[in-house]
């Protein structure tokens, strides 16, 4: 259980942070596609979801916290079967 946790605080902190540092130079149609997200390129998509995680910050920080705990323990278990 201690190996989850440290990976699971640093996973959060990156997804509470780095969306705070990237928001400010998000342009308004990062912000709000006028088209969808889905019509922009990859670079403005990735932008628009730190913008988004920065305006859902406990949502996204669960579902990271799941994809997290996921990783971790599917991991382990393709390491037992690799044994």
């Amino acid at each position: 259980m201690n190996d989850i946790i440290g990976p699971i605080i640093v996973a959060v902190l990156i997804n509470l942070i780095l969306p705070q540092i990237v928001k400010p130079f998000a342009s308004e149609d990062q912000i709000t596609p006028p088209n969808g997200a889905h019509n922009l390129n990859y670079f403005d998509q990735l932008i628009h979801m730190f913008v988004h995680h920065a305006q859902v910050p406990i949502t996204s920080s669960i579902i990271v916290v799941v994809i997290v705990v996921a990783s971790i323990l599917l991991g382990k278990i393709l390491n037992n079967m690799m044994k």
